[in-house]
């Protein structure tokens, strides 16, 4: 469910690790719900929630002044493995699952090498981090062109112009979410940052207008089957030699699913 300012006809689709947190705060100011939070950063979430669609459908909802913020697909891979990883620790948390983590024999606090070439695991443990590495067509559909706004994140301040336009009043907009550890593509080793290229490689596609991955060097060859942010849901059940067997894309999961039941059928002689 996008959120919807009814006063202001305007729709916001937030994508995680992409400004939301700040729009989110400046959003409640304007529907008039600005209220003192303890921890803005965090609790913003709890009022104005962000939520799954489709991503293999366009969404058409009817709804007025679509707008979104993207974000460079390495740089937002980065800064949720900053800020889950290594700022929040999610692994620590109770909602990680221990079982998991014990049986694929990974670490709660993985450098970004091993935490990348161990991508689908940590996924199946922890919904946090497969919440904030999805795609971003897990928040908006797969059509931007239904979007009257599609802003950039290096361009708060075109967001912040936008909602002061919209609003009829000067809006300073926060910036959250602003600390904590920063790695960046460069500080990556070669192999790291081929994988990473690899697990974006669908979303460099769906933001061409926007961002270039040869920026980084481009996208490097590899097997139909590497890992990507379109399917991060992976088939808990399914594991082959200790890797997430994953659906090729989750709308045809029910179909994998009645292809591999999880009960063996019995055979009467």
């Amino acid at each position: 469910m996008a959120i919807e300012i009814k006063q202001l006809a305007i729709t916001y689709y937030p994508i995680p690790k992409s400004g939301s947190s700040s729009v989110k705060f400046a959003l409640m100011a304007l529907d008039g719900n600005q209220r003192a939070l303890a921890d803005p950063d965090n609790e913003v979430h709890g009022h104005l929630t962000t939520n799954y669609v489709d991503p293999f459908v366009a969404v058409y909802d009817g709804h007025k002044g679509k707008f979104t913020i993207v974000r460079d697909p390495l740089e937002r891979l980065l800064s949720a493995y900053t800020s889950r990883i290594s700022d929040a620790r999610v692994l620590t948390r109770p909602t990680a699952d221990k079982v998991k983590l014990e049986k694929f024999g990974i670490p709660v606090d993985p450098d970004f090498d091993t935490f990348i070439f161990n991508i689908e695991k940590y996924c199946a443990c922890s919904w946090e981090i497969q919440f904030h590495v999805a795609s971003p067509r897990y928040f908006t559909g797969c059509n931007l062109f239904l979007f009257e706004h599609v802003f950039k994140f290096e361009q708060m301040d075109k967001v912040e112009a936008f909602l002061s336009s919209v609003s009829g009043r000067a809006l300073d907009m926060p910036r959250l979410q602003i600390g904590g550890r920063k790695i960046s593509p460069s500080d990556l080793s070669p192999a790291a940052l081929a994988r990473a290229m690899r697990f974006c490689r669908y979303d460099y596609g769906f933001l061409v207008d926007h961002y270039d991955p040869q920026k980084w060097g481009g996208i490097p060859e590899g097997d139909a089957g590497d890992p990507s942010t379109l399917h991060v849901f992976g088939d808990p059940a399914a594991l082959s030699d200790g890797r997430i067997v994953y659906p090729r894309t989750p709308r045809n999961l029910l179909h994998f699913m009645l292809k591999r039941p999880l009960v063996e059928p019995r055979i009467s002689l």
